[in-house]
């Protein structure tokens, strides 16, 4: 057998999103449809019955009920691959997708996003499923046909979350052939769970006399049917067979007084009053066939050796062979899953050797069609790993390059242990895949394995250079830059003779390099000449990651406008390219988020901070981390979330010290210390500068930066213990050792703490000549938030400073001040240090759903509390918290409080 040619438009393969269509040899359960109908509005209908008990057929006229009554219906038929959280996220999405195609860029944003394995991202895709369907106006029926073939724990504990944060207007429908692993008893307590089980499927005496004789046509007495009811227990399969045996029986009599259900297997039944009567084509067809879980007409056909596979199948659903049809086009087709299992034990046992030959051809086709899963599986089934390997490896670079790094390693994760021992180009693939994951040790052990299966020689040169880009790549993601320009050297210096993604990659890893050897010049330059490598690659990873190392550069010599425009594209590409919520989206929005708050733009920095961060910030460069962690903890303790903010704080404590990064635990730390001071903590503080690790151990430029940020934090330190001479000197050596580096960003900042220092210090001519030398860079460049976050200290020297600009009696220009300041822009930063806001009017309007926002503050409900009541996310709930707080003035929860209360918006 050989697998048809490609067909210009292959066959729609969804048919799992789709409830079975059935329309012939089915009779209405009217008497469960009225007990579903008298508690249709309870969270979770569970139908559960071995197979045969008619379960599907009772979920599908019960979901046409409620599609009749304005319900929305989302279907999903679980297959063995749903045990995977990545494949059952992935399902969900596109079967809620297919009932709110008005929510289809959502949802396509989402799926991009769990291919990111980002560790939180079950969590977050199931609140914003939950979210869309909250706000969808209708009713909305969640349906999982086969929930028995789920054994995986987190597949099982996402049905938990979908049940536990279900809105209103959600309603959940299972049927399994075994007891879910549910909270089934609280919700059977809370009277929010129907219970259809097998003694209630089967059929009483009136459902079986409308099937036997009313549906299928059979002249029986009243005695005769309720014999066969009696024999068959009521279970719908077992009258089906009865039914097609007494169609074509010489002596229905006798089949009658004979037929017991209990003393007859379903397969000897099945072998000696249906299959054996049937004429030997359509048998073999059946046999051939039941290798497949699911069928098209040319599928169907390639498997049997026939052209008329489709008329077949209609055939064989006309004579009720126990074959349902999937969608309404008639496209798709399942046999039953009793009648498939044993057409597969007996093509075992009468035709063995043509097995593993179906399989092979099943995985041909499927192939063909480019469903890769289905391929793969049927080639394993066919004892074929080989075969199945090369499926995978001849997929495994584009899925990487288009950011599907989790879907790579879920089919790699199906092949035998040692498959892909002497696969390069796949092993090249999983290593790239888990590289990006960030999961440094299998990376490193798929490397280790390549190495080992290619040898040394110029005709490997290119392979050999990939790997050491990889490697390189896993380094910089550990923040150690010790080799990494011997890594990439040789892809850059031959990039006409590589694939544009290598030369793409290495040169985004030498301009990490740059950077953290305060190269910012040549990093920008870099980038300049990568772009035509960027712009051949295939999906939008190695493109964001060379823009947003070029934002970095350009920050760090407080060139702004060219950090916005590398940083603002580098999100437009992302998003376009692969979706709002997807890895690289997060990434650039971080260090974008970083901009806004380096130019006072607080609202829309933590916004896409906290957008960045939702689904974890444990991804990318440590830069990517610091900002997500660190300074999305000082913008929330800055605005009074203390709590909040010592939870990111702990977290990027957490992973700093699983993934050993030094730097940024030294960022956190120093943030940390930064809080206990403003909170006269200052014991604490002293303890944890202590503590602050060193750059010792750490190459070239990383490790001057963890040296940097602990001289910051230990100057803090002891200007608040009182040696304000100390503090001055160790933050003069600082500024120096920064301006010396061409830091200018971080100098400006070091240059506005040393004016704090000097201001304590009652050194009020020092104080005024510092904060005017960081004036003269800042202000021009729009780096508004040094000055902005300085504290009283930096508003009083600021007032003075305005007051010499008003009176000309501007600092000597040879002290390193620069040319004197408008008065009018120093009164404007002066006026944004946030003097007098708390005196303001509040005569501003919020609508209602902000109304009732603010009232649950006034409450002290935590954002989990409001979520919870409102039925939305903690996402949408911290919008809302930012609109309060933009209208009113406010930087935090009591504040905005206090306001409201003062305008007359709460009592």
């Amino acid at each position: 057998m050989t697998p048809a040619a490609r067909p210009a438009h292959p066959p729609d393969a969804s048919s799992r999103f789709r409830a079975p269509t059935y329309v012939r040899n089915v009779i209405e359960r009217r008497r469960l449809l009225a007990v579903l109908r008298a508690d249709s509005w309870r969270q979770l209908t569970l139908i559960q019955a071995p197979a045969g008990y008619g379960k599907t057929t009772l979920a599908v006229q019960w979901l046409r009920v409620l599609e009749a009554e304005g319900a929305a219906v989302a279907w999903l038929g679980l297959h063995r691959d749903d045990n995977d959280a990545h494949w059952f996220l992935s399902h969900l999405l596109e079967a809620v997708r297919r009932a709110l195609p008005e929510s289809a860029d959502t949802l396509d944003d989402l799926r991009e996003l769990i291919e990111q394995g980002v560790e939180d991202t079950q969590r977050y895709t199931l609140s914003a499923v939950l979210e869309l369907i909250g706000g969808h106006p209708a009713r909305f029926v969640l349906t999982f046909d086969d929930w028995h073939v789920i054994d995986d724990a987190r597949v099982h504990r996402a049905l938990v979350h979908l049940l536990d944060f279900a809105p209103p207007n959600l309603s959940l429908l299972l049927t399994s052939r075994t007891r879910p692993r549910l909270p089934l008893s609280r919700l059977r307590v809370r009277q929010q769970l129907t219970e259809v089980d097998a003694a209630a499927l089967r059929f009483d005496l009136d459902e079986a006399r409308a099937f036997l004789v009313d549906l299928n046509g059979l002249a029986l007495r009243g005695d005769e049917v309720a014999r066969l009811s009696e024999g068959t227990d009521g279970w719908v399969a077992a009258l089906q067979l009865v039914s097609l045996s007494l169609r074509d029986s010489a002596d229905p009599a006798a089949l009658i007084r004979d037929f017991s259900g209990r003393h007859h297997s379903i397969g000897e039944y099945l072998a000696e009053n249906v299959l054996d009567a049937l004429p030997v084509e359509i048998l073999d067809f059946l046999l051939a066939t039941s290798v497949c879980d699911r069928l098209c007409g040319e599928l169907a056909g390639a498997l049997a050796g026939r052209g008329d596979g489709q008329a077949v199948l209609e055939e064989l659903e006309r004579r009720d062979l126990f074959l349902r049809p999937l969608d309404a086009e008639r496209t798709w087709f399942r046999y039953h899953h009793l009648f498939a299992d044993h057409l597969r034990r007996r093509l075992e046992r009468d035709r063995p050797e043509q097995v593993p030959e179906l399989h092979r051809c099943a995985s041909d086709w499927f192939s063909a069609h480019d469903l890769v899963p289905e391929a793969v599986a049927h080639a394993l089934a066919a004892g074929d790993p080989g075969r199945a390997t090369d499926l995978v490896e001849s997929h495994a670079m584009p899925l990487v390059e288009h950011s599907r790094m989790v879907s790579l390693l879920g089919l790699a994760g199906r092949l035998p242990a040692r498959a892909t021992h002497d696969r390069p180009q796949l092993l090249m693939a999983i290593a790239w895949a888990n590289c990006l994951l960030q999961r440094p040790h299998d990376a490193q052990l798929a490397l280790d394995h390549l190495h080992l299966a290619v040898p040394v020689g110029p005709e490997h040169e290119e392979m050999h250079s990939e790997a050491d880009v990889v490697q390189a790549c896993i380094d910089i993601y550990g923040d150690r830059t010790d080799r990494v320009e011997e890594l990439v050297e040789r892809s850059l210096t031959r990039s006409a003779a590589y694939r544009p993604w290598i030369v793409a990659v290495a040169a985004n890893i030498q301009t990490f390099c740059d950077i953290h050897a305060m190269r910012y010049r040549a990093a920008r330059d870099r980038q300049a000449w990568a772009r035509p490598f960027h712009d051949r690659t295939i999906g939008p990873f190695a493109g964001v990651y060379g823009r947003c190392f070029a934002g970095i550069a350009a920050l760090a010599q407080l060139d702004l406008p060219a950090a916005e425009e590398q940083l603002q594209g580098a999100v437009a590409l992302a998003r376009e390219s692969a979706g709002r919520r997807s890895h690289a989206a997060r990434l650039a929005g971080a260090l974008l988020g970083e901009l806004h708050y380096e130019r006072g733009e607080l609202d829309e920095a933590e916004r896409l901070l906290e957008e960045s961060r939702e689904l974890g910030a444990e991804s990318g460069v440590v830069d990517f981390m610091v900002a997500s962690y660190a300074l999305l903890a000082r913008i929330r303790a800055d605005r009074g979330a203390g709590a909040e903010s010592g939870e990111l704080l702990a977290e990027g404590t957490e992973v700093a010290e699983r993934l050993g990064l030094t730097r940024l635990r030294a960022a956190i730390e120093a943030e940390r210390i930064r809080q206990l001071l403003a909170a006269g903590r200052l014991r604490e503080a002293r303890r944890a500068a202590q503590d602050l690790p060193g750059g010792t151990g750490w190459a070239g430029g990383i490790g001057v930066v963890i040296d940097q940020i602990r001289t910051g934090s230990v100057a803090a330190v002891r200007s608040a213990e009182g040696d304000h001479e100390g503090a001055t000197a160790l933050l003069e050596e600082l500024i120096a050792d920064l301006q010396r580096r061409g830091q200018v960003r971080a100098a400006v900042a070091a240059t506005v703490q040393l004016s704090v220092v000097q201001e304590r210090a009652a050194r009020r001519m020092a104080a005024e000549r510092s904060l005017a030398a960081a004036l003269a860079h800042a202000l021009p460049a729009g780096l508004y938030h040094p000055v902005l976050g300085g504290g009283p200290e930096v508003a009083a020297v600021l007032g003075r400073l305005l007051a010499r600009a008003e009176a000309d009696t501007w600092l000597d220009g040879g002290t390193g001040a620069g040319a004197p300041i408008a008065s009018g822009e120093l009164a404007a930063l002066l006026a944004r240090t946030g003097a007098g806001r708390m005196g303001q009017a509040c005569a501003v309007e919020l609508t209602g759903r902000e109304l009732a926002v603010l009232r649950m503050l006034d409450l002290g409900r935590s954002n989990q509390q409001i979520a919870r009541s409102l039925t939305v996310t903690v996402n949408t709930v911290k919008w809302y918290l930012k609109n309060i707080y933009t209208k009113l003035g406010a930087t935090n929860r009591a504040e905005a409080v206090s306001l409201a209360r003062r305008g007359g918006l709460l009592p």
